[in-house]
């Protein structure tokens, strides 16, 4: 039996949210495959609320092993002199201790990896994520960080993170099934976040053959257009649904936001709306050369389909006189 401690810090609490919706394994089989004692957290605790404050002080103390400490929201550097002094939270000295007595410790959400909304705009907190600002090393956590367990901070991004990301990880860390070479450049299981979102999307079809959609509940690609960055998310969520494995942003009709990216939200605006220069977007798919996918980009115009074409702007399915349904 393993402690697991998981501590909120600035955030909305979406990953919480999310954990609660895992269905496949329902989140109490999850804890039990998991077999560990939740030490804190708001609706899983196994202590009494009034008891938290002994845990963390036995945490601090040594007395009370860290096996696993989850940190959901951003972490905060002191807070700037303009803003009132009691804005700085104490709370961000005891996350420092602990993650050093921590054996693993795992930041859930983009905001606990990055700063994410948290971060964004001119950031007055001065929010940061748990060992990266953004997309540079060090955030709360020095840039050269490792728990007793040898690992930096493993990173679960996502606006909220997939309940899957989060049960995965922390099963592969208690099983010593993750090392250094399974984490990407920003410290996320590449088993999660070795794809792009764009992977096995639905309005790929359109995509290959650049149909796009002009308007919102057009049918066609989202991303020459309406803001999509399917093609720059690193993340496996049109492989493994949402909302009881049978959604995703994209098949929704929606724009993906890139929030796995250590970018996010900043560095994807406008959301709605794809910049473009000279007709180009300028935000490339990160799996083509460029220059291949400006040179290709035409000649997939050209040979479009007919049926993709009307399809593309079209809010229901529209068939030529001669075409027949596939």
């Amino acid at each position: 039996m393993a402690n697991l401690l998981w501590v909120q810090a600035a955030g909305c609490g979406g990953e919480t949210a999310s954990l609660l919706n895992s269905d496949r394994p329902h989140l109490l089989a999850a804890l039990r495959a998991l077999d560990v004692t939740v030490l804190g957290h708001t609706y899983l605790q196994d202590q009494p609320t009034r008891d938290i404050d002994q845990v963390l002080a036995g945490c601090l103390a040594g007395r009370v092993a860290v096996d696993l400490l989850v940190v959901e929201g951003a972490t905060y550097q002191p807070a700037p002199r303009a803003l009132p002094r009691e804005s700085d939270h104490p709370s961000m000295e005891n996350i420092r201790a602990i993650a050093r007595l921590a054996t693993h410790v795992v930041a859930v959400g983009t905001c606990a990896c990055f700063g994410g909304v948290v971060a964004c705009g001119r950031n007055p907190l001065g929010a940061v994520g748990l060992q990266h600002s953004r997309d540079e090393k060090g955030g709360l956590l020095e840039p050269d960080y490792r728990s007793r367990g040898g690992l930096p901070v493993v990173n679960v991004p996502g606006c909220p993170a997939h309940p899957d990301w989060m049960i995965g990880t922390l099963w592969a860390l208690r099983a010593n099934r993750i090392a250094q070479a399974d984490l990407d450049l920003f410290n996320r299981p590449r088993v999660f976040y070795g794809k792009l979102a764009h992977h096995a999307c639905p309005r790929n079809e359109y995509y290959e053959f650049k149909a796009s959609a002009a308007s919102f509940s057009h049918q066609g690609c989202l991303f020459e257009n309406l803001g999509c960055k399917g093609t720059l998310c690193e993340s496996d969520c049109n492989e493994r649904l949402w909302l009881a494995r049978t959604g995703s942003c994209t098949r929704g009709g929606f724009p993906c936001l890139s929030c796995t990216s250590p970018l996010f939200p900043d560095g994807f605006v406008p959301f709605f709306e794809t910049a473009k220069i000279g007709g180009i977007p300028t935000s490339l798919p990160l799996d083509v050369p460029k220059a291949w996918y400006v040179g290709i980009s035409g000649l997939s115009k050209l040979a479009c389909p007919e049926r993709l074409r009307r399809n593309a702007v079209s809010f229901k399915p529209a068939w030529s006189e001669d075409e027949e349904p596939d």
